[in-house]
Parts: C-alpha cells; structure tokens; sequence
C-alpha cells in the first residue's frame, strides 16, 4: 500500500515536540512545587488529581470527537493545556495551583488519545509505519530529560514552566499543519454495554485489579523519585540521565522483545513483571549513594514498566472480543494509570516525610508483590 498520502513528517513533530514537553514536566515538576513551597502531601496531591483526571478526560473528549473531528480536539486541548501553564507563574497559593493543574489534565490527556486515533487512521493498513512516527516522541523525551538538567540548574526551577510552554507551543503549531484523516466507517454493534460484563469476569477482573496495583506501586517513583535524589545530593543533569536511562531501556524492550512474544506466556511475564518492580524498589533505598548502581537500577525500568505494560494490553486485546476492544484498553488505562496512578500519587504524598522515606519504598514493594501474586493466582492467558 502507498504511503505518500500519509503526513508522516508532520505526526512526527507532533510527537517531538509534545513529549518533549513531558519530559520537561515528568521529572522537574516536583521539584517546582517544591519551590513554589509546596508540602509533600500537597505534591503528592497534585500529582494524584492529575492521574485521577486520566480516568475521565480521555472518554469525553472521545465524544466530542466523534462528532465534532478529531484533530478539532486536539487543537483545542492542547492550547488549553498551554494556557494553563503559562498561567502557573502567575498564580499563587497551593489550592489555585493545584486547580489550575487538575484543569491541565482534563485537557491533556485528551490531546494524545485523539493524535493516536489520528495516526492510525491515517497509517490505515500500514500499521507498520507507526513505530516509525511514534519514535521521535521516545527521542524528544528523551533529549530534554537528558538536556534540561544542566540548564534547571543554571536558569533555576522556576523557569520550568516556559520551557513546557514552548514545546507545546510548537506541538500546537505543528497541529494546525495535521489533516483530519478520513472518517471510518460505523457497524452495527448491539452489544455497547457489554464491555463492563467483560470485565467483571474472574481472570479479566484480577488481571484489571493487579494492573491497578502495579501503577499504584509507582506512587513514589513519578510523585517523588526527583526529590529522592535531590535528597541524597544528585544534580538535576544527574537526575535528568536517570529518568532518561529508564525511558532508553524501556525503548530497548519495546524494539526486542515483539519477536519472541508468541512463545512467551503473557501471565508468565505479568508476574516477572511485577516480581522484578519489586526487587526495583527494594534496591532503590539500599544503592542509592551509589550513583553507577542506581543507573543500573533504573534499567530495571525496561522490566517493569516495558513488559508489563506489553503483556497488560496484549491479555486485555484477547479477552475482549473485537467489537470491546477499544473499550477494553479504555477500561484498563483507567484502572491503571488513572485510578492506580491517583491512588498511588496521594499515598505517597501522605507519607513521605512523615515516616523514612526508605521505608516507602519497601512498601512499594509489597504492593507490587502482591499484584504479581494475585497474577499468579487468579490470571491466566485466554486461549
């Protein structure tokens, strides 16, 4: 099939420049809380509000795309979202702000749901060429979590909301340069509750329940790793190559492990999946003051968030039929990184400080422990 009609150059830059503004706010954005003087707790809110926002934001801006276009969406979410932080310098108090953040992620995290609708139906049958367009995202990502660092420490923290607001400001341009792809066609589905029944089965709840547990775990990895190192004396450039090395060695897996995972068990690798999150967050505490061994923790990352997360959307691909499949994944992000994320961001910001931050870890551990048991127990590969 042709792919000359396809915007590929311009879906790339999207991607460029839209996770390089993630990678900006990913790791910084604590850090400048923090400096706005920000409490744990109140970090730890903001960041679970912000999760919590991903539960809903994708499905109402899925409606209002079915009827009104999609990159429509996308333009207008994403300059929301661009408004909203170049209004963050100007407010003060931890209550507008945290407002201001939860109307962020409202409007965010409609933005890339609909670009990946948009891509793919543009690729059509050459689902192939995604990888390719998706790449530069993991490369913007990658570059300005490296390459921020040195800059935060000479420009200081609170410039940290410009820098998003720059490539966002680019995403957005690019934007108005992405066609509307053509419309699909619509089939007769008369089964449109039948998702939640789905998902209220044995193993498909269990797996549902132990993926909610798995983000969960994570609760003080993306709330508070930041501050984590900052409190054992690593500069921001040393904080920066350690979130990128995760980012990298998550790649790495996506580009390998593809080949093999027809002979592999989906639950097998859930369960090693989590077994080795925790043997991460047992680590982390015990390696920090050693900086090589903490970068050789962080490629633990490819492990446990890589193959979990492929073996999470392929189990839930195959227990939903065809005409749930959407639904299904919608159902499994919610339960994850919206509802696990949220309630992981908030327990974390609830104790951290308040007891040894190193014991936090090791109850992170136990959490990631106990979904891959209940894995092992109750989940098993559909036929």
């Amino acid at each position: 099939m042709s792919t000359a009609h396809i915007p590929a150059r311009r879906l790339g830059g999207f991607y460029f420049a839209y996770y390089a503004a993630i990678g900006v706010l990913v790791p910084y954005l604590g850090l400048y809380l923090k400096a706005r003087g920000f409490s744990a707790a109140q970090i730890g809110l903001a960041f679970g509000l912000l999760a919590l926002t991903r539960v809903v934001a994708p499905y109402g801006w899925g409606a209002v795309a079915d009827t009104r276009g999609r990159m429509p969406v996308v333009r207008l979410t994403l300059g929301g979202a661009l408004c909203c932080i170049l209004l963050m310098p100007w407010l003060g108090g931890a209550a507008a702000i945290i407002s201001l953040i939860v109307i962020y992620g409202l409007l965010v995290h409609g933005t890339m749901a609909q670009l990946e609708v948009v891509t793919f139906t543009h690729l059509a049958e050459a689902h192939s060429g995604y990888a390719r367009i998706r790449l530069w995202g993991s490369v913007g990502f990658l570059l300005l979590v490296v390459g921020l660092g040195p800059v935060l420490d000479l420009a200081g923290l609170l410039s940290l909301p410009y820098w998003i607001a720059g490539f966002f400001v680019a995403a957005w341009l690019v934007a108005l340069r992405i066609p509307e792809p053509p419309a699909l066609p619509r089939t007769a589905d008369g089964k449109q509750g039948s998702a939640l029944a789905v998902a209220y089965q044995g193993p498909v709840l269990a797996l549902l329940c132990a993926c909610l547990l798995a983000q969960l775990s994570f609760g003080p990895y993306y709330g508070f790793y930041s501050l984590y190192l900052e409190e054992h004396h690593y500069s921001k450039a040393t904080t920066g190559f350690l979130w990128a090395l995760g980012v990298l060695a998550e790649v790495g897996i996506f580009w390998l492990i593809p080949r093999y995972l027809p002979r592999l068990s989906l639950t097998r690798l859930f369960v090693i999946s989590q077994a080795v999150t925790a043997l991460r967050w047992l680590l982390t505490p015990l390696l920090v003051d050693w900086m090589l061994a903490t970068a050789a923790v962080q490629l633990l990352h490819a492990v446990s968030f890589g193959v979990y997360h492929l073996a999470a959307v392929n189990l839930i691909q195959r227990y939903f039929p065809a005409h749930l499949q959407g639904r299904g994944q919608a159902i499994y992000i919610g339960m994850s990184y919206g509802a696990g994320g949220a309630i992981g961001g908030w327990a974390a910001g609830q104790l951290w400080g308040q007891i040894n931050n190193d014991h936090i870890w090791v109850l992170a551990a136990l959490v990631a422990a106990a979904a891959a048991l209940l894995a092992h127990w109750r989940v098993r590969d559909p036929p």
